[in-house]
């Protein structure tokens, strides 16, 4: 499958490789803000969380559509608004509300579709995390119960789990866990500066130098 990918563990740690994946400096691409993670906050809390993200990529002069999955409930309406975008951002959270939204919308239907068509699909940790093929063991990292449903399975985008946080006191104990539990699967760890790059059927860890930041 033709795909594009950029999975980090925190925003976008390293530029250039996301300019090539969209073939365009950033300052020309538009990018649909997935905040799906972020719904288990208050919707003041909430509404702050997303700005932080639409400044985020403001930065880079980019335009920003926010495009919340809770006002989709079939895919067809949800991939026009989708391809609008060059750029398909999952922003980091919770993942199991990230996972149950992008199932009960019909985004998972249609991911693959956009993927085939070009667009690149980026997230960084809950956004990285379910790009992979497992969600379990994130419970001790992430709440499950403020999903409305729990999903252990990731999109499957990527033949592999997908860790963020490698070396990361806060989350050294629930990558342990998931590590255990899914000692079938490839696994690819990233470190809060690190961002793994999928084109086709090949990957490739680059390392960037920002300032992490976690909120």
């Amino acid at each position: 499958m033709h795909m594009k990918l950029y999975l980090s563990s925190y925003r976008i740690p390293e530029t250039k490789s996301l300019q090539d994946l969209l073939e365009k400096p950033l300052d020309e691409t538009t990018v649909a803000l997935i905040p799906n993670a972020k719904d288990y906050y208050s919707e003041l809390a909430w509404k702050y969380k997303v700005q932080s993200y639409v400044d985020y990529f403001q930065n880079f002069c980019m335009t920003v559509n926010v495009v919340d999955l809770r006002e989709y409930d079939n895919s067809e309406p949800l991939s026009n608004e989708l391809r609008k975008s060059d750029l398909i951002w999952a922003a980091g959270g919770n993942t199991f509300c990230l996972r149950y939204e992008m199932k009960r919308s019909g985004f998972e239907g249609c991911i693959r579709e956009l993927l085939t068509e070009g667009k690149v699909y980026g997230g960084d940790s809950a956004g990285a995390l379910v790009a992979g093929v497992s969600l379990r063991g994130i419970e001790k990292a992430d709440i499950p119960e403020f999903a409305s449903k729990v999903l252990p399975d990731g999109l499957g985008l990527v033949p592999y789990m997908v860790l963020p946080h490698l070396g990361n006191p806060e989350f050294t104990q629930a990558m342990e866990h998931a590590k255990l539990l899914n000692k079938q699967s490839p696994i690819i760890e990233l470190t809060d500066t690190q961002a793994v790059i999928f084109m086709d059927n090949e990957h490739r860890v680059v390392e960037g130098e920002i300032e992490v930041q976690l909120e």
